[in-house]
């Protein structure tokens, strides 16, 4: 649904300080929408890292050779161009009583907040892991897998964590070990019963048959017990030696918005009224915010998050005006599990897809979510 921005409606805008936390795709689509009227608003956006990465992509760092630069979108361009402040900080705490955001350096007052702060990578309590395990969260983290790659020191690589981003990064290695010749294990990980979840049975079933053919190994409802130098050790006695283990298990939100006082799920994901809200003054959108739908939650898609940002914006101006807020309602495009040799699976306007037709829709999506002419066209270069 595209949202128009009423006239008279912003001659009724009075100068109101609006804070967006998070530089991801649902904080930037905010920013985007609400900067039409920026004469009318004082507008900021903190996130502590200085880019914007394009995080469905970062496997085909390691499987398709896409350079990192071109999943890295300068922020402080985005921002400038659109005339907001950027402020390159660490959010500490949230104070939603008396409306201010306190970082790492300073603190800062708001009328209206939008929370898009994403979510990051959680490994369950088991704090050790960090220090030895890869994950893939930013740019920097997958461009640190590749260098590992091509140094070649491992004999067996360990992905844990048997969902979207998991298989994603399996083939991915598969696909990048073929292609330099190089005959290695590789094995997914999953605690639970079975691989990606809640999905459909007959796309489990499409992308076993894949990893079977790409000689990946799958081990359902085991864990990773620890890590000592090159040796992992798996759940029922398992060891792999000269292994790396690739951590991708699951999300949480920030710290931060984990000790906020109010209602979330078992991810620590905030739940939010029709309206995206929290209260009247501060909205989540994105993967911090828990939508329920039908009963059921949304689940996180880069879709859902670009248009909740338009929409939480578009409520915003709504609200400083005293106009009524619209009720959100989510348009379901379908989701689609790519796989590196590109026979994937999804689900597209409800209907079911395999093949290389849901990989080609796939990286189509891809570039025309991305952010900025140059990232489009270095992507699009890097794949043909």
């Amino acid at each position: 649904m595209h949202l128009k921005i009423n006239l008279a409606m912003i001659e009724c805008l009075s100068m109101k300080k609006i804070i967006i936390i998070g530089g991801g795709f649902a904080g930037l689509s905010a920013a985007k929408k609400l900067c039409r009227i920026r004469n009318k608003l004082a507008i900021t956006l903190i996130d502590k890292k200085p880019t914007s990465d394009f995080l469905p992509m970062l496997p085909d760092i390691i499987g398709r050779d896409i350079r990192p630069e071109a999943l890295s979108f300068p922020i402080q361009g985005f921002c400038q161009t659109l005339g907001i402040n950027f402020v390159n900080e660490a959010v500490a705490s949230l104070d939603l009583e008396n409306k201010r955001v306190s970082t790492d350096k300073n603190q800062y007052e708001y009328d209206y907040l939008i929370i898009a702060s994403g979510s990051q990578t959680t490994f369950y309590g088991k704090h050790e892991l960090k220090t030895c395990a890869y994950t893939l969260d930013c740019v920097e983290d997958a461009k640190k897998l590749r260098t590992q790659l091509q140094q070649n020191r491992s004999n067996t690589y360990i992905v844990c964590g048997g969902g979207y981003t998991g298989i994603d990064v399996a083939t991915s290695l598969q696909r990048y070990l073929n292609k330099h010749s190089k005959e290695k294990n590789i094995i997914i990980v999953e605690a639970s019963p079975s691989i990606l979840g809640p999905l459909p049975e007959w796309m489990k079933q499409s992308v076993l048959n894949n990893l079977r053919r790409l000689n990946i190994k799958i081990l359902n409802n085991h864990t990773v017990e620890k890590v000592e130098g090159d040796n992992v050790f798996i759940s029922g006695e398992k060891t792999y030696q000269n292994a790396m283990l690739i951590w991708v298990a699951g999300v949480k939100t920030p710290d931060y918005v984990q000790k906020l006082n109010t209602e979330k799920d078992n991810k620590g994901r905030l739940k939010v009224d029709r309206y995206l809200r929290i209260n009247e003054s501060c909205f989540a959108i994105g993967d911090c915010a828990n939508f329920s739908c039908k009963n059921q939650s949304l689940r996180m898609a880069v879709q859902f998050s670009i248009h909740q940002g338009s929409f939480a914006a578009q409520n915003i101006i709504r609200s400083i005006a005293g106009k009524k807020l619209r009720k959100y309602r989510p348009l379901d495009l379908g989701y689609i599990i790519p796989l590196a040799n590109n026979y994937s699976c999804g689900k597209v306007l409800g209907i079911n897809i395999k093949g290389r037709l849901p990989t080609l829709l796939h990286f189509i999506m891809s570039i025309y979510r991305s952010w900025g002419l140059r990232n489009k066209l270095m992507v699009l270069r890097d794949l043909v």
